[in-house]
């Protein structure tokens, strides 16, 4: 029993005298001018010792609380078995943020101030490529809550699934249609590079504006794009604007369209939702939906005469159009697909490498052809990027770049009777002086232009077609 009570006094000793250095860790150091005015801690743990000053500290029972935490967390950290455990669990610490839902995160990456805010239909596919990944995350990797807990391997494995079977919203339907009937076969619908690309960058932004918030120390989505070939629109060649010229009266819902975008060069979006408040002066002045770009675009004779054929009672200078766009805007697309279809004009083709076929002519093709008109009759590039809205010389470039060689070289060779031959082109430069006699001419009565149409007939009869 001794023995017992003898070891029992020996530990209340050590405790004590533990207790005594605890207290005194926290001091004030001597000098030849006195004492400090802050407090210093010193302790040891694993046999490494530990110094600093108690920044703040202007009480012992302060400078002893700092003591405590510095201790506790030297501690805290010596358990951890693995660097990324150590990361994890002082992430907070490391970035200054705080962990942030997986639900609520596209809500606070809408709420960043940026340069440029998507348009409505814009952010309503950002938000659908989001759910899609929060959807994906949910069904596959519950016990992932937070953003930061996000890795790498995720973004790896989702981005494969977009690639070979489509977006987890249509696995989802396909699963549920092979549920419903065992003799199902479900249809992998795995989308292009280029559409994959695009909800790949829109996820990796909603990560990369929030990492430090989130304290995210690595975007999981920081990897390679796929490489895909871009298939773009076709502009429409000489031969299809005469025939589509030629029977635009047959469809008067689809004429306005290639009226408009022929000789603006604007969006389908911009074309529907255009205004007559935005028509001043012979000009077209408003900012492009998509990027809110400012455009300045002149109205060309044949746009004009058409514009003073219409009613102004309502706002939109379309109104069905504009109402359409609005409740089913592929119905647009669709209309102005089936008119082309009708006059033998193939819309669509097959893709290499894709299950599906691509568009290659509707109303984006009016963007096209306005950039190939303007390219051949040799308008300054910085022109045409005005008109068209682009932030650089090389975006229009690519619009440009459509004819074919052989195309180009037939057509620049015979270019006096293709422009005669063909819908209104654009002037070969910016020359005020001819546009100041264009917006004339659509205001002078039409018995006054016949007179001058006589004048330099009898004046220039080499100019006589």
């Amino acid at each position: 029993m001794w023995h017992l009570l003898f070891a029992l006094r020996h530990l209340a000793v050590y405790c004590s005298s533990i207790n005594q250095r605890t207290a005194m860790s926290v001091t004030k150091r001597k000098t030849s001018r006195g004492e400090t005015g802050e407090y210093h801690y010193a302790f040891a743990i694993g046999g490494k010792r530990y110094r600093g000053v108690c920044e703040g500290c202007t009480t012992e029972r302060k400078a002893q609380a700092y003591e405590k935490q510095i201790r506790d967390t030297v501690l805290k950290a010596q358990e951890q078995k693995t660097v990324k455990a150590l990361v994890d669990n002082f992430a907070d610490q490391l970035t200054g943020g705080k962990a942030i839902g997986l639900k609520e995160a596209f809500s606070l990456y809408l709420k960043k101030p940026k340069k440029c805010q998507p348009g409505e239909k814009q952010l309503k596919q950002k938000i659908a490529y989001w759910q899609d990944f929060f959807d994906w995350m949910q069904a596959t990797h519950p016990e992932i809550e937070n953003l930061r807990d996000v890795q790498s391997t995720h973004a790896e494995a989702y981005i494969a699934m977009l690639r070979t079977e489509g977006s987890f919203l249509h696995v989802q339907e396909e699963r549920q249609k092979t549920a419903a009937d065992k003799d199902y076969k479900p249809q992998p619908q795995g989308l292009s590079p280029a559409t994959v690309n695009v909800r790949h960058k829109t996820i990796k932004a909603v990560f990369a504006w929030l990492s430090s918030d989130a304290g995210i120390m690595e975007n999981p989505f920081e990897i390679e794009f796929l490489d895909y070939q871009y298939e773009s629109r076709e502009a429409f060649t000489p031969e299809e604007l005469k025939l589509i010229w030629k029977n635009l009266d047959s469809d008067p819902f689809v004429k306005p369209i290639f009226i408009i975008g022929v000789c603006t060069g604007l969006s389908e979006g911009d074309i529907c939702n255009l205004r007559w408040s935005e028509i001043q002066d012979g000009w077209i002045s408003r900012k492009r939906r998509k990027t809110g770009a400012v455009l300045e675009i002149p109205i060309l004779a044949p746009l004009m005469e058409f514009l003073n054929t219409l009613p102004q009672t309502e706002d939109f200078i379309l109104p069905e159009h504009a109402k359409m766009y609005a409740d089913n805007p592929t119905g647009v697309t669709y209309r102005v697909k089936y008119f082309l279809e009708g006059l033998g004009s193939s819309t669509t083709k097959k893709a290499e490498g894709r299950s599906r076929v691509v568009s290659i002519k509707d109303v984006h093709s009016l963007r096209h052809t306005f950039a190939y008109l303007a390219g051949i009759n040799r308008t300054p590039l910085p022109v045409v990027q005005s008109v068209l809205g682009h932030m650089s010389p090389e975006m229009t470039k690519h619009y440009q770049a459509h004819a074919d060689r052989e195309a180009k070289e037939k057509y620049l060779t015979q270019l006096p009777d293709f422009l005669n031959a063909s819908p209104p082109q654009l002037p070969a430069a910016k020359e005020p002086e001819r546009e100041e006699l264009t917006q004339l001419l659509t205001r002078l009565p039409l018995k006054e232009i016949k007179k001058i149409l006589t004048q330099i007939r009898t004046a220039y009869p080499e100019l006589s077609v």
